[in-house]
């Protein structure tokens, strides 16, 4: 059953981003709060099909410590379900991302009517600095940024280390750095079937910059991610039987 859930759900997927990304790409002509709120009707349809087809329902923890204005959101990335998802945290965000992604038909074109903030990897000095650049921008238009400071989807059991660009990005705009974990990689993995269950989302008591390293702002940032990482794994495990 788990299988044919699974399949169901990505034959139904692809079309059903397909037809969102086009409509996002056709929403250029509005402003861009609005084209904004429009198009994360992307993520809500998505997490609705995940639920709907797949069971993958979701609680979110500690949605009070959220700073009311923008901010640095760093978030483990397991999967594709929190990119879905990162609308009920913030409505108000951009995301940093790799330029590949821009590049992707239909896909890319929509991220780009999204005004993210690309960067090129291989190119760490230049695109820390666009990251400060247009983070700037992006904060004192009063959206928050998100990033993966793991660079990209690792296992929900082996996380990989924190890059320093979120941190970098606090500390020199003077905004809180807001940690996020989540287990969503038991449910919706990279590869293998999905699994029915309940997505838990913890927002961390915020980072204040003042006064701290980079150093120390990415340290406390990967410890409280890594540590509630490992602690809603582990009782997803024991409630299904395989701790």
């Amino acid at each position: 059953m788990r299988a044919f859930r699974t399949m169901l759900f990505k034959v139904l997927f692809v079309p059903v981003t397909v037809l969102w990304t086009i409509f996002i790409v056709c929403l250029i002509v509005l402003p861009f709060s609005l084209r904004l709120r429009l198009a994360f009707g992307w993520g809500y349809s998505t997490i609705w099909l995940a639920r709907l087809i797949c069971g993958i329902r979701w609680q979110i923890h500690g949605l009070e410590k959220m700073p009311p204005g923008a901010c640095v959101l760093l978030v483990n990335h397991q999967s594709t379900w929190e990119t879905a998802f990162l609308p009920k945290l913030k409505l108000r965000q951009v995301w940093v991302l790799k330029k590949e992604l821009m590049w992707l038909p239909f896909f890319g074109w929509a991220l780009a009517v999204l005004h993210p903030i690309p960067i090129d990897r291989k190119q760490k000095r230049q695109a820390m600095q666009k990251v400060i650049a247009e983070g700037r921008q992006r904060i004192e238009a009063g959206y928050s940024v998100i990033l993966f400071p793991e660079g990209t989807r690792a296992p929900f059991d082996a996380p990989l280390p924190f890059k320093a660009g979120a941190a970098r990005l606090a500390a020199a705009l003077g905004v809180p750095a807001v940690p996020v974990a989540h287990n969503a990689g038991q449910f919706w993995p990279k590869r293998g079937l999905m699994h029915p269950g309940t997505v838990q989302v913890v927002v961390g008591e915020p980072i204040d910059p003042a006064g701290k390293s980079v150093a120390e702002i990415n340290a406390a940032a990967e410890q409280w991610v890594n540590a509630t990482r490992a602690r809603l794994v582990a009782e997803e495990q024991a409630r299904r039987g395989e701790a």
